[in-house]
């Protein structure tokens, strides 16, 4: 049985901008709080720190498998985590793009999806490893986190107009206020998902919206929160 968990800004050490549960080593925040953040949340799972696995996330559609042998301090060059073992947290860190979570009774995978992910089809990718498992995707559940908005993502019209061509209901009726379109990023996905046969739900708000997140288009110069799957129920929860 997995377990999940989808932290907010809140409960951390660092200082601003940062402030104050940072877990992301590459936004400007020390190393130390950085670590001393990552360490709270090892304890919010009732886990070690060894035990907590993140990636170097590069908007593509690359899949890493984590396994017995995984060493927790590499962070591979990926957009998404899968495994099938007990007692390893994966992670996916973001600031506006969606936190995805996906489980099933036997393996479950920590996904980052912004708007090139989504049209690089990370989602699919990741299903496909599930697939490989012998999992299908009627099997798997996914947690939708919180990410920026259809009313809060603005784009370019070349952007817009790519993006829609490849996810068509990524598109929105809403415009920014400089007259620029916005994009609907968590619909494009949820729209991928049901055509998988995934059943879902959407946890959180905005991150624009909601100071409680950090959010890089609110910001610019801000920490990251994560969206944390584990097989071990430990002591984690969806919130």
């Amino acid at each position: 049985m997995s377990r999940f968990l989808f932290t907010s800004r809140a409960g951390g050490v660092s200082n601003a901008p940062y402030e104050s549960l940072n877990l992301a080593t590459h936004v400007g925040d020390s190393f130390e709080s950085v670590d001393e953040n990552r360490l709270i949340l090892a304890n919010l799972l009732g886990y070690q720190r060894s035990q907590l696995f993140f990636m170097n996330q590069v908007h593509g559609n690359k899949v890493v498998i984590v396994d017995k042998n995984s060493d927790s301090e590499f962070t591979p060059d990926a957009d998404a985590l899968f495994t099938t073992q007990r007692d390893m947290a994966l992670v996916t860190l973001v600031a506006d793009c969606i936190p995805l979570l996906l489980e099933s009774s036997n393996a479950v995978a920590a996904v980052h999806v912004g708007r090139k992910g989504l049209v690089l089809n990370i989602l699919q990718e990741t299903l496909r490893v599930f697939q490989e498992h012998g999992i299908k995707s009627n099997e798997v559940k996914a947690h939708v986190g919180p990410s920026i908005c259809a009313k809060c993502y603005e784009v370019g019209e070349d952007v817009y107009r790519d993006v829609v061509a490849l996810v068509p209901a990524a598109a929105s009726q809403f415009r920014s206020l400089s007259d620029k379109p916005c994009l609907d990023i968590e619909a494009g996905l949820i729209s991928q998902l049901d055509s998988q046969g995934v059943i879902w739900e959407k946890v959180g708000k905005c991150t624009l919206h909601d100071d409680g997140y950090f959010s890089y288009r609110r910001n610019g110069v801000t920490g990251r929160q994560a969206g944390v799957i584990t097989l071990n129920e430990g002591r984690a929860s969806g919130s």
